[in-house]
Parts: C-alpha cells; sequence; structure tokens
C-alpha cells in the first residue's frame, strides 16, 4: 500500500490498539475519531480510503454504515467489534461491509484485512485510477465540503483540472456512479444526519440546507434514495425516540 491511503478509525476505545496499529500500518495515515458525528464530517470532507468502524450494543454500527457505504460505495469498511453475533456478521455483510473482525485485535488479521480491502478498492483499474486520483480527489473533496452550495459540473471539473467529459467518466469508473447521482448521495445523507440530530428543522430547510433548490425535487430524491419521504422518516425517528 502507497503512503497516501488513509484510515479513518472510528472507535471510543481506540486508544488500546491505536499505537500497534499504527506501528503495523506504517504507510497509511490513521485518523481517529471518537465521535461518529466528526467521523461524518470527516469522512464528506477528506478523501478516505478505508473505514474501521467499532459496533458496541450501546453505539451500534449499522446506522452509521448505512450512510458511509450510501454515500461512498467505492470505500470498504471493515466492522469491529467485541460483541460478535451471526446475526450482526450477516446484517453488516449485507449493508456492504468489507470484512468483520471480533477484538481483541489480532494484529496479523486486521493488517491483513486492510491489506486486502484496500487493494480489492484500487486493484480493479489500478493504472487508470492513479492517473487520475490527484484530480477525483480534489473533486470529491470540494463537493463534500461545498455540497450546500450550487455545484456545476463545470465548475468541479476545473477544480479537478479535467475536462467535463473525463470527469464524468472517471466518476463513473472510479466510483460507480455518475456525478449528480454522488452529489445527490452527500446531499441525502447530510439530511438523514440532520433528521437524526432531530434537530427541529422543517423539511424544506433541510432540503435547502442540504443544496437543494426545492423541497419537492428534495422529497423525490430522498424517497428515490431511502424508498420512505423524509416526513415519514422523520416521524418514525420520533416514534422511535419515544420508545
Amino acid at each position: 500500500m502507497g503512503k497516501r491511503h488513509t484510515i479513518l478509525l472510528i472507535d471510543s476505545d481506540a486508544g488500546e490498539y491505536y499505537q500497534n496499529l499504527v506501528a503495523k500500518a506504517r504507510d497509511c495515515r490513521v485518523i481517529v475519531e471518537k465521535s461518529k458525528q466528526k467521523a461524518c464530517e470527516f469522512f464528506f470532507r477528506n478523501n478516505v480510503d478505508l473505514v474501521l468502524l467499532d459496533h458496541t450494543p450501546d453505539d451500534p454500527c449499522t446506522d452509521l454504515l448505512q450512510v458511509l457505504r450510501f454515500v461512498a460505495p467505492s470505500v470498504p469498511v471493515i466492522i469491529m467489534t467485541a460483541y460478535g453475533s451471526e446475526e450482526l456478521a450477516i446484517t453488516v455483510f449485507r449493508n456492504g461491509a468489507s470484512d468483520y473482525l471480533k477484538k481483541p485485535h489480532n494484529t496479523k488479521e486486521l493488517r491483513h484485512s486492510i491489506e486486502v480491502a484496500i487493494g480489492r478498492k484500487y486493484g480493479l483499474d489500478r493504472e487508470a485510477f492513479n492517473q487520475s486520483l490527484d484530480g477525483m480527489s480534489r473533486a470529491i473533496r470540494y463537493i463534500n465540503g461545498n455540497y450546500c452550495l450550487p455545484l456545476r459540473l463545470a465548475h468541479i471539473a476545473r477544480e479537478a483540472g479535467m475536462s467535463v467529459s473525463c470527469l464524468e467518466r472517471t466518476f463513473k469508473k472510479t466510483l460507480g456512479v455518475t456525478y449528480s447521482r454522488y452529489l445527490n448521495k452527500v446531499r441525502i445523507a447530510r439530511a438523514i444526519q440532520i433528521l437524526e440530530e432531530g434537530a427541529e428543522f422543517s423539511i424544506g430547510e433541510i432540503a435547502f440546507a442540504c443544496g437543494f433548490t426545492n423541497q419537492y425535487h428534495f422529497a423525490r430524491m430522498f424517497k428515490k434514495m431511502t424508498k420512505t419521504c423524509p416526513r415519514d422518516f422523520k416521524k418514525a425517528l420520533i416514534e422511535n425516540r419515544l420508545h
């Protein structure tokens, strides 16, 4: 693995093994976030190659796993837990986890899992990806940091130092989605985060905060991507909190 790879470690008890992980993964930059909210903010604003996500009964991984996979399906997520079960393993793999490891860690096993996940991410077309990596990194970082603004493809292409047609092809090839779909995924993921935080915003206010020009288009995209409308999603969250 090259030194450019960034690992986002999301674990409130990361101190127990962080130094050991850094020592074994010297070719990687390891970012630790104990707060899932801060982890999401970092993920949205930076180029991340792999996520290590902890699961506990009091702080389940499934919701965040869905958001991460929803926003960036090309980024592998490895689930780590001291409370493993067959049911949990089935659930996380169904939701797109690339691996599932039990704590306490076997350092060699963790290192191997990281190598396999990152190798699989770039191995399909390493040469083509590396040629466009810097431009794509700039494009993704700019989108994730400015999703609330009107973003035209031509402007993103200038940020990436690529032609519009090249950026469109590279998005599809490296991320598996079009530019517009990726942008909408980022915006809807942010809307889900706002709703889950329980902030007292109207659906229209959330739509505008996430970069949509009107709430009707927002509602259509939200339902298309989550299979439910924003109001029903918000209502279900409120009911779950009451129970």
